[in-house]
């Protein structure tokens, strides 16, 4: 009896893809939200607080260990999307968030070194790939490239968690920035499997963005407020890797139902991703160009950009930020039936360099000035030579 209670219920979840959906945002929401009243009175009761330093764009001790209601909510939550795992990779992503889970959490509370960060990476992917149907086969003819050995497959990977994972964490600098920035990223991915009828993943999409939902009211609050650390930024991190690896494999009919051309298709995954593709690498050229110290933290990220000399506020950095995500993703996804690998290249390239170009108009940082009276000494010689 009990067998076929079973069996009617995981037929009844898997036959209603939208009830499905509003009971995996209804937990999700509401285990992440009555959590973190728990999580923020313990951290202020052991004092693990977040101390401001030089760096920091806040002023007060702030809890933080956030990202805890994440991997709590995930725990309660992912059964529901069983129904649909046709990749058999739930208990894989599950165990993967585990690992980044206690890197995460050693980092806020004590620290780990870089080293250890990789090594837990890589290993959270090895871990995402075993007995499991996720992995890349193609590049569907991107620059010429078309299926690629399994080595390959596991090795590009590996580089896609690592740079998604560091570079999301680059972007939780002000409050409210990587919450909501990662809301527009799941949204853009709950939009694409929704299409492409990829309703794991879908539903992965829509999990995510409801304990970012919870966290985001805490993370805004002046009284409340709360950090999601190191812990959350790698949980959320790798499960936009894990959409990005399952993006990057869906084939040509999958891809062309979801209305991408599958040449374009890394572009369109850059445009998903875009802020935190666009500050890592544009913020690690300039250091390489300054001092060929990549790694060097300093206060030439995008949302420090905005607080410090266009005067944001921390809610409006972040706002604008998730617009300019949104707003580039439905660009490129627009154009990319009608436009050529090399044309869609371009049109992001020239996103890319206005977007720079005009945080370096805005930027009044002593470099920046530095670099500005040089640019325009050149300008005023090159006049003076016509």
């Amino acid at each position: 009896i009990l067998l076929t209670i079973n069996d009617m219920i995981v037929t009844f979840f898997s036959e209603n893809l939208w009830f499905t959906a509003f009971c995996v945002c209804f937990l999700s929401l509401g285990v992440a939200y009555f959590s973190l009243p728990s999580v923020i009175y313990v951290v202020k009761q052991k004092n693990l607080m977040d101390k401001p330093n030089a760096r920091s764009s806040h002023k007060e001790k702030t809890p933080t260990l956030g990202g805890l209601s994440f991997f709590v909510s995930l725990i309660f939550t992912l059964f529901l999307l069983r129904p649909f795992d046709s990749d058999s990779v739930g208990i894989n992503i599950l165990s993967g968030v585990g690992v980044l889970f206690f890197v995460g959490l050693k980092d806020d509370l004590t620290g780990v070194n870089p080293s250890t960060k990789i090594i837990g990476q890589i290993i959270a992917t090895l871990i995402l790939f075993f007995g499991s149907g996720l992995k890349i086969t193609t590049f569907n003819n991107f620059l010429g490239i078309t299926d690629i050995p399994y080595w390959f497959s596991i090795l590009i990977s590996c580089a896609i968690v690592m740079a998604i994972v560091n570079s999301y964490n680059l972007i939780d600098g002000i409050n409210g920035s990587a919450a909501m920035v990662g809301i527009v990223i799941f949204g853009a991915f709950a939009y694409v499997f929704y299409d492409a009828e990829m309703n794991f993943y879908f539903l992965l999409s829509l999990l995510s963005i409801s304990f970012l939902l919870a966290f985001l009211r805490y993370n805004l609050s002046a009284k409340k407020r709360v950090f999601m650390g190191d812990t959350g930024s790698m949980i959320v991190g790798f499960l936009i890797a894990v959409l990005a690896i399952k993006f990057f494999s869906l084939n040509t009919e999958l891809l062309e139902s979801a209305v991408i051309t599958p040449s374009n298709k890394v572009w369109v995954l850059l445009s998903i991703i875009f802020i935190p593709f666009f500050d890592t690498t544009r913020v690690f050229t300039t250091r390489l160009l300054r001092h060929g110290q990549p790694f060097k933290a300093d206060r030439s990220h995008i949302h420090h950009v905005m607080i410090d000399y266009m005067k944001l506020s921390h809610s409006q950095a972040s706002l604008l930020l998730a617009a300019i995500n949104l707003s580039v993703f439905i660009t490129i996804l627009s154009l990319n039936t009608s436009l050529s690998p090399l044309y869609l290249g371009i049109v992001l390239g020239v996103i890319f360099i206005g977007l720079a170009g005009l945080l370096f108009y805005v930027n009044r940082s002593y470099h920046i000035r530095k670099k500005k009276q040089k640019i325009r000494h050149i300008v005023n010689e090159i006049i003076k030579k016509k």
